[in-house]
């Protein structure tokens, strides 16, 4: 089970965004998912240095808020720079590890147990908010999931008209994920905040203008309609695997892998692949 968000992308030459929220201390070297956490994932794949370069940094999330000088050096050595691994962790958020959890039981549970609560949170398809998929016949890279407009239900949100008005199996299940996408939120938009210095100073040593152009990573990320979470439930018998060239050259065995296919295409014929029955997995 994984919940993927996605962030922001930066053009600022040599920065690279990305945001990490973790429940513990542990530096991740990789850009694969960890137990226990929930990662932001930016645009841009880390440079190719060594592990040792490559460390991720951390930044307590107390630290953060405050955008001491301490946090904005974090900051520029996460994205700035060919050494830069191109995300920072955030840690010690007040309480996330508890609401992780309940989070993932309650998504876990509306999936595999509560039949009802999937009828009542149905999405129009699975572009849009609410519950789409049935575990264990799926056939999109998406598989079975849950969507919400976080930016709808963070203090002071609205729905957005293109999004979608979003649809909960019940107000238990509701605030039990905005107790966990609240937090995320904001220490995304600090993240943004400290980062919008960091430009500022680069930009100023360059000679060029940020801020006073109107310029501003915070504003985008605050001001936007829309911010798709999804809670996406993997089937694990799903795979995109293509073993063509394996079978290369095996004559009756290719020809019998050939059928094989075409019996499991039949077999699905009438399922929708893909975000709306487009067979696409793009996200609006």
């Amino acid at each position: 089970m994984a919940m993927l968000t996605r962030a922001f992308g930066g053009s600022f030459p040599g920065f690279r965004t990305s945001l990490a929220l973790h429940v513990g201390r542990q530096a991740v070297r990789s850009c694969r998912p960890v137990a226990g956490c929930v990662r932001y994932f930016g645009a841009h794949a880390p440079a190719q240095n060594s592990e040792k370069d490559m460390s991720l940094v951390e930044i307590d999330y107390h630290e953060l808020r405050a955008l001491t000088p301490g946090a904005v050096e974090k900051l520029r050595a996460a994205f700035v720079g060919k050494q830069a691994f191109g995300a920072i962790a955030v840690i010690n958020i007040p309480e996330y590890h508890e609401r992780l959890n309940k989070a993932f039981r309650a998504g876990i549970d509306l999936a595999l147990l509560d039949g009802e609560g999937r009828k009542r949170a149905a999405a129009v398809n699975n572009t849009y908010p609410g519950w789409s998929g049935t575990p264990g016949s799926e056939t999109h890279p998406l598989q079975s999931s849950f969507l919400f407009n976080t930016k709808q239900e963070i203090p002071g949100g609205k729905p957005d008209p293109y999004f979608g008005v979003n649809i909960f199996p019940s107000e238990e299940y509701r605030q039990t994920w905005v107790n966990l996408a609240t937090p995320m939120h904001s220490a995304a938009l600090d993240v943004l905040r400290g980062c919008d210095v960091v430009i500022e100073d680069e930009l100023t040593r360059r000679g060029m203008k940020w801020s006073e152009a109107g310029r501003s990573l915070h504003k985008i990320g605050d001001q936007g309609p829309a911010l798709a979470s999804r809670f996406i439930c993997y089937d694990s018998e799903f795979t995109r695997e293509d073993k063509l060239l394996e079978h290369r050259g095996e004559g009756a065995t290719e020809c019998q892998a050939c059928e094989a296919s075409a019996e499991a295409a039949a077999s699905t014929a009438n399922k929708q692949a893909g975000h709306a029955g487009d067979g696409l997995a793009s996200m609006r």
